[in-house]
């Protein structure tokens, strides 16, 4: 009795599960991020002279109001779900890559050479072929920086962003080059106006899924999005479940340590930038096979500086990804209501963005403070139970 008389009693803060802290810090972190974000985007719209109310009313409706909307913020979101991983991947690992921009350039222009080139194969064969060369350019293009990382010690921030000009310029000589679209007798120059590759065959394209749940085919909702959240979660298990993530999270926390514990850095370093370019090597497949089947020169540029910014928003977590992807792509389809319903400028939207990002950074950090201190007072309480119970095991023995 003496024992367990003396024993401190338990708080409420140390009987409660860490990973219960995490999460309710994280939604508490995200919820007050968005309401500054709300709060701060209602003040420049009271400035224009118009009703918060109104303009976020109207974004909502545009975004969720009907089953079309819907399947559009979901199209919108699937490139950028490939982007944010390939940042967060090479993130874990204490890197930054700049150059997916570059990589999904030159992986949409080897997939639209197989595309072109390999027309003969048959049914799905030749999607998944497109596929599997898209990848492929963008680990070719990925792993230059990488190899100059480890060998040379060139910063991947530096080359990855020199890459990126490059990878532009080789993409236009393709297109007006080699893969240019051949003129066809008799359809007259507007046909041909546009500088892009040859239609690709109908078996290239990625199947329409929107149709299925009565989405309009415009939208462009297809396979590629369940696509892009099963491969989040793989992400997430690779880097929580498999060695190559723990040893990019060693790498990441410290260096020094990874290497001190028989961790290869630079294979480690060249291996994340070959999973992050297979991942950047995907991001324009929606544009490419989900949309317009051939690759013109006037594609979506910036979808993977755009990534950097979803990859922050989601905390570089591969689930915590696919709903900052959503979030991105309700805001997109935002422009087309700011457009149509209020007079507030299309570029309202970019600047409710940077606030988003701005406020997600600082709540979590915040958030990340308090959890280390709660972590802290749990372990100081573990250790005030083990100093009392080894005080009082001597008298309760006498006792006895």
């Amino acid at each position: 009795m003496a024992n367990v008389a003396g024993r401190p009693p338990a708080s409420a803060e140390s009987r409660r599960p860490e990973w219960l802290d995490l999460v309710g810090g994280q939604i508490l972190a995200l919820s007050a991020a968005l309401s500054i974000a709300l709060l701060l985007g209602a003040l420049i719209i009271v400035g224009y002279g118009e009703s918060p109310t109104l303009v976020y009313s109207s974004i909502l409706r545009f975004s969720f109001g009907n089953k079309d909307g819907f399947g559009s913020v979901l199209a919108n979101s699937t490139p950028l779900i490939f982007s944010a991983l390939a940042v967060a991947v090479c993130f874990k690992g204490g890197m930054f890559n700049i150059g997916v921009e570059g990589q999904y350039i030159i992986g949409m222009l080897v997939g639209a050479w197989a595309a072109v080139t390999l027309d003969f194969m048959p049914g799905p064969l030749l999607m998944l072929t497109v596929i599997a060369f898209s990848s492929l350019g963008g680990v070719m293009w990925g792993v230059v920086p990488a190899i100059l990382k480890v060998r040379t010690g060139a910063h991947e921030v530096v080359t990855t962003i020199m890459m990126n000009g490059i990878a532009g310029s080789f993409v236009a000589w393709a297109v007006n080059g080699p893969l240019k679209f051949k003129q066809v007798e008799g359809a007259g120059v507007g046909f041909n106006i546009n500088s892009r590759t040859e239609t690709f065959a109908s078996n290239a394209r990625m199947p329409d899924l929107g149709h299925l749940f009565g989405i309009k085919t415009t939208t462009h909702l297809t396979w590629l999005f369940p696509a892009a959240v099963l491969t989040a979660v793989l992400i997430w298990f690779v880097m929580r479940r498999m060695r190559l993530g723990y040893e990019a999270r060693a790498v990441g926390a410290s260096a020094g340590s990874a290497q001190a514990g028989g961790i290869s850095i630079g294979g480690v370093q060249v291996k994340l930038f070959v999973l992050s370019g297979a991942l950047a090597g995907l991001v324009g497949l929606q544009q490419m096979i989900g949309e317009k089947n051939f690759l013109p020169l006037g594609y979506d540029t910036a979808l993977g500086f755009t990534g950097i910014a979803v990859a922050f928003l989601g905390q570089n977590n591969p689930i915590g990804i696919v709903f900052a992807a959503i979030v991105w792509g309700t805001l997109a389809r935002g422009e087309t209501a700011l457009q149509l319903d209020t007079e507030v400028p299309r570029e309202f939207v970019i600047i409710l963005q940077g606030i988003f990002i701005m406020a997600v950074v600082v709540t979590y950090q915040i958030a990340r403070r308090r959890l280390l201190a709660m972590q802290l007072r749990r372990a100081a309480a573990v250790e005030d139970v083990a100093d009392a119970s080894s005080n009082n095991t001597g008298p309760a023995m006498e006792d006895d």
